[in-house]
């Protein structure tokens, strides 16, 4: 994260977003109004935990390894659907900058003209 303009480099191909990532979206978007970036943040970060977790319970349990292998492929395909979801809304919320960061300043203020709109 670039801490003097508060935006978050991301592929615009393969948009993936490491845990400090999903931290500083979660952050960002802490206002309570439209939590839809929030969930989706969540569940992604359990998909990945998920993942983390199926494959070393395959390590642990040899003898199931395939049906854990088959569940750590399975997790790893949702965690690049929720990835390209969370990209998606970005850019459809006009929350990208130009050189395709997220823009955690622009999605502060999103959600603080949300919630005062709701209360208005």
């Amino acid at each position: 994260m670039n801490e003097q303009s508060q935006t978050l480099e991301i592929s615009q191909t393969s948009p993936e977003f490491s845990d400090d990532q999903l931290v500083a979206i979660c952050e960002a978007a802490d206002v309570i109004a439209c939590e839809c970036p929030s969930y989706l943040v969540q569940l992604l970060k359990e998909v990945k935990e998920f993942r983390r977790y199926t494959t070393e319970c395959g390590e642990r349990f040899p003898d199931n390894s395939d049906s854990h292998h088959w569940l750590s492929n399975r997790a790893s395909q949702l965690e690049k659907l929720l990835s390209q979801t969370i990209y998606e809304f970005f850019q459809k919320e006009n929350l990208l900058d130009e050189d395709n960061r997220i823009n955690l300043q622009r999605l502060s203020e999103r959600n603080r003209i949300v919630a005062l709109g709701s209360v208005v």
